[in-house]
């Protein structure tokens, strides 16, 4: 999939994702105008490519208007959209288009979570862990650090991205800006513990190689320290033997 390619029809998405009412029930003046508003906010705040993305996954894009209407009873929509720099960053090496379908809509939805989020809410948090709306056998969690107004998005790959403004603010949806494409981690839970368990057993053994050192010492000191009693009480003894004859 080219970056050109996608960012070609942003208009789909937006009719999928900024109505309320699904894309058949979308065709007044009134819905069609508020969708064009929306994509020119989307496109001249750097979302375009993002969104270009989504509306050519058909499983996203569906997803998050499922979203926005409530067919999933979730409290709204935050989006975390990675600015058009970020998604030519990430597309142009062919990272986006080596991954499989299923991986393209994870990899769109990770950035995606069920509630909305206030510019305030996402500034009061520090390490909290948000559910996204991707799925799979990774870890789809974001955390998020409210730092000096601008919130820090902490992936589970881990990579980072800085929230740098607000983009949409409306009923159900909150858009936000970011400056890189979030990435997932594999959930590897096994590996964690073994490595874990490798670094307790390994601090354990240093201790006690360390405490085998300061005993062999401690135990050389007091041999040190006896002898040198001893040889202090033999040359008082002998001095006082000689010290009669004198």
């Amino acid at each position: 999939m080219s970056l050109a390619g996608a960012t070609a029809t942003p208009s789909i998405l937006l009719l999928l994702l900024l109505l309320r009412a699904p894309f058949a029930e979308a065709q007044s003046s009134e819905a069609t105008s508020e969708a064009f508003v929306m994509e020119q906010v989307l496109s001249e705040s750097g979302c375009g490519a993002f969104a270009g993305l989504v509306a050519a996954t058909s499983s996203a894009g569906d997803a998050f208007r499922a979203q926005i209407a409530g067919d999933n009873g979730g409290d709204g929509l935050t989006i975390f959209c990675p600015d058009d720099g970020a998604v030519a960053e990430f597309v142009g090496p062919g990272r986006f288009a080596n991954l499989t379908a299923e991986e393209q809509a994870a990899l769109l939805l990770y950035h995606g979570v069920a509630m909305l989020y206030s510019e305030a809410a996402l500034g009061a948090m520090f390490g909290t862990k948000l559910a996204t709306l991707a799925s799979g056998p990774g870890d789809y969690g974001v955390r998020v650090y409210g730092v000096d107004d601008m919130p820090l998005l902490l992936s589970s790959s881990p990579n980072a991205a800085v929230v740098t403004g607000m983009v949409v603010d409306k009923d159900r949806l909150a858009v936000y800006l970011v400056d890189a494409v979030l990435v997932p981690g594999e959930r590897t839970p096994l590996r964690f513990d073994l490595t874990l368990v490798t670094l307790v057993l390994l601090g354990v053994l240093v201790a006690l190689l360390a405490l085998i050192l300061l005993l062999f010492g401690l135990v050389h000191l007091v041999r040190w320290l006896k002898r040198c009693c001893q040889d202090r009480a033999a040359a008082r003894a002998a001095a006082a033997r000689v010290a009669p004859n004198g």
